[in-house]
C-alpha cells in the first residue's frame, strides 16, 4: 500500500445537497422493519447510522441507495426527490455506495474495477467506442487518468494493474471506494466499512474516510458496527432500535444518551448504569 496524498486531483463535489430521510417506513408482509424515521445528512459531514443486530441500518441503507422500496416516507437529495430512484440512476444524481460484501471482479485488475465507476461520466456509447472515433479515446484516456488518480488518493496506486483477487483485504475496500469515488458522487454511502477488519486496518480506513471527507468535501453516510471508528470520524450518529430513530445528535451526546445504552445493553433506561456502550458495541447486519 502506497500512503495516500493530501489531496485529490481534478475537481471536488461542489454545492454538496442535504440528503434528507423522511418519515421512512419500510414492511415486508406483516413485519415493520422501519418506522417513521427520519435524519439529515447535512453538506460535507460524516453522518453514521447505527444501532444493534434487527435495528433496520441495512434496510435504511437499502431505500436511500434504490435497492429496496419504502412503503411510506420520502428520501430528498436537495430539493429532489429520489424516493424510489434505481440504483444506477441514484449514481448519475451523486449517490455513490461502496458495499459490505465487495462488490468488485476478483479476476480483473483494481484500475479495471474502478474504471466502472467511470460509466456513469461517460458520453461515447457502444458505436462510438466500436467505432475508435478520435473524441472516445481521448475520453477513455480522462476516465482512466481520473481512476488511477483516485487510487493513488487513497493508497492502491501500486495496485492499479493487480487482480481485486489478489489483494489483501484492506486494500479491497479501498478499491471497492475508490470504484463509488470514480461516480464523482456529492454523497459517498458506506456500508460497514471495517467489517472483517482488525485494529489497525480499522484506524487506517478511518483516516481514509477522514481524507476523503476533507480533500472532496462531500458528504458521507456510513453502517457501522465498530464504536470505535464511529465515534472518532462521524460528526452526527442517529441510533435505531427496533426499526425506530432512538437518538439522534453529535457522538459524544448520543455515547451518553440513556436509550442508546439500552439499546445496546439490553436494560431498562432506569436501571442502566453501567456507561455508555464500548468501542466493540454488538451490532449486525439486519432487515
Amino acid at each position: 500500500m502506497t500512503a495516500a496524498p493530501q489531496t485529490i486531483p481534478s475537481s471536488a463535489a461542489a454545492d454538496v445537497p442535504p440528503l434528507a430521510v423522511d418519515s421512512l417506513t419500510v414492511r415486508f408482509g406483516g413485519v415493520t422493519a422501519l418506522e417513521d424515521v427520519s435524519f439529515c445528512v447535512d453538506p460535507g459531514t460524516v453522518h453514521a447510522v447505527i444501532g444493534p443486530n434487527g435495528a433496520g441500518k441495512s434496510t435504511c441503507f437499502n431505500v436511500i441507495s434504490g435497492v429496496y422500496r419504502a412503503s411510506s416516507g420520502r428520501v430528498r437529495l436537495g430539493d429532489r426527490d429520489i424516493t424510489g430512484i434505481r440504483p444506477h440512476k441514484l449514481v448519475g444524481l451523486g449517490i455513490g455506495r461502496a458495499f459490505q460484501n465487495l462488490a468488485l471482479s476478483p479476476h480483473s485488475t483494481v484500475l479495471d474495477n474502478v474504471m466502472l465507476g467511470r460509466h456513469a461520466r461517460t458520453r461515447g456509447g457502444f458505436l462510438a467506442a466500436g467505432l475508435r472515433l478520435p473524441w472516445t479515446a481521448r475520453e477513455q484516456r480522462r476516465h482512466r487518468d481520473r481512476s488511477v488518480e483516485i487510487c493513488e488518493f487513497l493508497g492502491i496506486g501500486d495496485a492499479v494493474d493487480t487482480p481485486v483477487g489478489e489483494l489483501p483485504y484492506g486494500d479491497a475496500k479501498r478499491a471497492d471506494i475508490a470504484r463509488a469515488l470514480a461516480t464523482e458522487p456529492s454523497v459517498l454511502m458506506l456500508d460497514e466499512p471495517a467489517a472483517g477488519m482488525n485494529a489497525v486496518e480499522t484506524a487506517v480506513i478511518g483516516q481514509t474516510i477522514h481524507d476523503v471527507r476533507r480533500a472532496l468535501g462531500i458528504s458521507v453516510l456510513l453502517v457501522e458496527h465498530d464504536m470505535s471508528l464511529v465515534m472518532g470520524i462521524a460528526d452526527r450518529v442517529t441510533v435505531l432500535d427496533f426499526g425506530s430513530v432512538v437518538a439522534d445528535g453529535p457522538p459524544d451526546e448520543v455515547r451518553a444518551d440513556p436509550a442508546v445504552i439500552s439499546a445496546y445493553l439490553g436494560a431498562d433506561e432506569d436501571e442502566s448504569d453501567s456507561g455508555p456502550p464500548g468501542p466493540h458495541a454488538p451490532g449486525g447486519d439486519s432487515r
